[in-house]
């Protein structure tokens, strides 16, 4: 049996139905204000870092301009990206992470507070993930999720480390973006890796999301018994 046990919900979504019960009780701004500072810290501090649209989607607002301010107050650090697409994205700034780790309710290693150590080729399978993960939540189809450096404390040798984990009642989804195909050895061991964390109960399934109907028909089929 796997030690990978759903934990509480965490604050950020605890503060994510706070914030719509208190929109939808009238609250004045400033109390929605401090909670939409408080989850947009905290999944920065999950992700490493994120976009205004991907936030614009988690707090259920329509007007842009939100991560700006929260960067002229001092919480974050815009950094431009090298592909320009997008062009920017958002990170903590000292000030953002004591912020954000007096609040969270786990401890990880925050590595972009040096936007030089942001590795830039991983930025489009990782804000697809992002993107993924927050619009299951905010649709209700998740619970609660685990992002890849959650769960990264929890390595061992052999298990598998996926890209995001979903937490839906006792249900344990393992998240895989796939955005270029594996092939031979790397393949059998992707595929390896699956069927095991199934059969040993770490994970209860595994969905693959890719953008390539190709790379979905050759995992389908590299899947089969």
């Amino acid at each position: 049996m796997s030690n990978l046990n759903p934990p509480k919900m965490e604050k950020t979504e605890q503060l994510r139905l706070a914030r719509i019960k208190l929109k939808e009780a009238g609250k004045n701004p400033t109390s929605i204000g401090k909670t939409n500072l408080l989850l947009t810290l905290l999944l920065i501090y999950k992700w490493g870092y994120t976009t205004p649209s991907i936030t614009k989607l988690f707090l259920g607002i329509t007007r842009g301009g939100y991560l700006q301010k929260l960067t002229d107050q001092g919480f974050l650090r815009k950094v431009k990206t090298e592909s320009g697409n997008p062009k920017y994205i958002y990170t903590l700034t000292e000030s953002g992470l004591s912020e954000a780790e007096r609040h969270a309710s786990f401890q990880i290693r925050y590595v972009e507070i040096d936007p030089y150590r942001i590795n830039q080729q991983l930025l489009r399978h990782n804000l697809l993930t992002q993107e993924i993960t927050i619009s299951a939540v905010v649709s209700g189809a998740v619970d609660d999720y685990l992002s890849e450096r959650m769960l990264s404390v929890q390595d061992k040798p052999g298990k598998k480390r996926v890209d995001a984990c979903w937490l839906k009642s006792s249900l344990k989804t393992g998240i895989e973006v796939e955005l270029s195909k594996k092939w031979d050895r790397k393949l059998d061991e992707f595929v390896s890796g699956v069927i095991s964390a199934i059969e040993n109960n770490i994970y209860s399934q595994f969905i693959i999301f890719s953008d390539s109907p190709a790379i979905i028909a050759a995992y389908s089929l590299a899947m089969q018994p």
